[in-house]
């Protein structure tokens, strides 16, 4: 059964994606249909792997690809994969529900929700991935697929960079970052000849020498998937030309791949000791991406952009938690992993709905919505309050989890400059909720009506995710379950 899903969870997008392109004038009025049920296909097999997982499965598949030089090809799921899998397909899906609402039809759609489902599996095989070979392939896959859908689907409005030089910057900064990443696998295969996970874990002996360098590129390349300052170049520009599903994938899911990448691979690879020299500049980093962000955030008025410079500071929450290389800390970071995707994809629909109703973006053109949007008002209201930390909604519980690693350091008062940071995800959370929603209603605004179908497309998984907030809040036992026994599998069980 393990076998069957992670296969499936990849198979079936892909064959999907052919079919899509293959027959895409027949297919035209039932791509997103045909895209969500391969989507849902990929939650399913998701959670066919946390069953087995639950029964101390170990699901494992290679295949000796060349035995010559002692590489396979390999797919792998642990609790180090799990957490960032599950968010990874369940935002794909979302995103794609979300775009029967938002994305306008015509003769290229089905190639649109092709390359959506591209976008997914690319991150789900980085995820999955047991081996170099296979992980680089689709951390690039991933990088392809959303830099095709930002060239040709993003925003060519007037007022910002065209969506060619967004693209070009988005490629070469994001692919300086994945060379980086190569370099090291490379090192490291070099060093102990094999491209195997599953084996570097069983015994890696690296030269003493060799470890801060490869962990150096590790960091460096990771972050700038993560988008931590100043590594962050690339994402307002492509946040804000993308078309609102990939700027949903974007937030909520690939900026994770970064996280994921720093655990997988230095945090599990190498011991505490070992890393100890990198966790006062994890964490200045991560401080300086929370304030920086958020002060920009507070600069912006371009709504989509708010968002985007939150992401960048959401971050640095993240990289100060796995800085910290204690277990509340780590454990703290994984958790708002999770949790800034399930709030970040929410806050980017809410914005969505805004842009589709009224046609706007600009703070000073946009007010008094709570009336005309009273559904979307509640929603952002709680996503907002949640990015802010306020209890009991979902990354309270793990900014609580952040700073208490952070304290548990020796460095007391970068800790507490963390926390009195946080502040001002307060003041940009109240003033971005205020200027939308409250005040007077700006000259001509008018809220546009859209078919019924439309409307529940961009509506429902808005209001799912504004429900599972609350609900992670109020119970997130089972998820820090799964987060306690991944920090087992790191820095040699913290």
């Amino acid at each position: 059964m393990s076998d069957i899903a992670m296969l499936a969870i990849l198979v079936i997008p892909v064959v999907m994606a052919a079919v899509l392109v293959i027959f895409k004038k027949r297919l035209r009025h039932l791509a997103g249909w045909c895209a969500a049920g391969a989507a849902l296909s990929t939650v399913a097999a998701t959670f066919v792997l946390l069953v087995c997982l639950n029964r101390g499965q170990d699901p494992i598949l290679a295949i000796n690809w060349i035995p010559a030089e002692n590489i396979t090809l390999g797919l792998h799921c642990d609790w180090i994969t799990f957490p960032f899998l599950l968010t990874e397909t369940i935002v794909t899906l979302l995103a794609i529900v979300y775009a029967w609402g938002y994305h306008h039809a015509d003769e290229r759609t089905p190639v649109f929700y092709a390359l959506l489902l591209l976008f997914g599996v690319g991150m789900s095989g980085t995820t999955l991935a047991d081996d170099m070979v296979l992980f680089y392939t689709f951390w690039e896959l991933m990088l392809i697929a959303s830099a095709v859908l930002i060239l040709v689907w993003g925003d060519t409005s007037a007022d910002g960079p065209s969506p060619r030089v967004v693209v070009l910057k988005y490629f070469l900064v994001t692919h300086l970052g994945s060379l980086l990443v190569l370099v090291a696998l490379l090192t490291i295969y070099n060093t102990v000849g094999t491209d195997s996970f599953s084996a570097l874990r069983q015994g890696l002996q690296l030269p003493a020498e060799i470890i801060p360098v490869v962990t150096c590129f590790f960091l460096v390349g990771f972050g700038v998937k993560m988008a931590v300052f100043p590594l962050h170049i690339w994402l307002p520009d492509a946040h804000t030309v993308a078309p609102m599903p990939v700027t949903i994938m974007l937030a909520a899911a690939m900026l994770s791949m970064g996280t994921y990448g720093i655990l997988r691979f230095p945090f599990s690879l190498f011991t505490r000791d070992q890393l100890m020299g990198f966790a006062l500049p994890m964490m200045i980093v991560g401080v300086i991406s929370e304030i920086y962000g958020a002060l920009m955030a507070l600069a912006e008025r371009d709504i989509k952009r708010v968002i985007a410079y939150s992401s960048v500071s959401q971050m640095g929450y993240i990289l100060f938690g796995l800085g910290t290389l204690t277990h509340n800390g780590v454990a703290g970071a994984t958790l708002h992993v999770i949790y800034h995707g399930i709030v970040k994809a929410l806050l980017f629909m809410v914005t969505g709905i805004i842009v589709h109703s009224t046609g706007r973006r600009k703070l000073d053109d946009l007010g008094g919505l709570r009336h005309r949007l009273p559904v979307t008002t509640v929603c952002a209201a709680i996503g907002l309050l949640a990015i802010a930390g306020t209890p009991p909604l979902c990354i309270f519980d793990s900014e609580w989890m952040i700073f208490s690693g952070g304290f548990g350091t020796g460095y007391l008062a970068l800790a507490a400059v963390a926390i009195v940071g946080s502040l001002l995800t307060v003041a940009y959370a109240l003033w971005f909720f205020g200027r939308l929603f409250f005040g007077e209603v700006p000259d001509g605004l008018e809220t546009q009506a859209y078919p019924r179908a439309h409307h529940l497309a961009l509506l429902v998984p808005t209001v799912f995710l504004t429900v599972l907030t609350v609900v992670e809040g109020l119970l997130p036992a089972p998820v820090f379950g799964w987060v306690e026994r991944e920090v087992a599998l790191l820095l040699g069980g913290l």
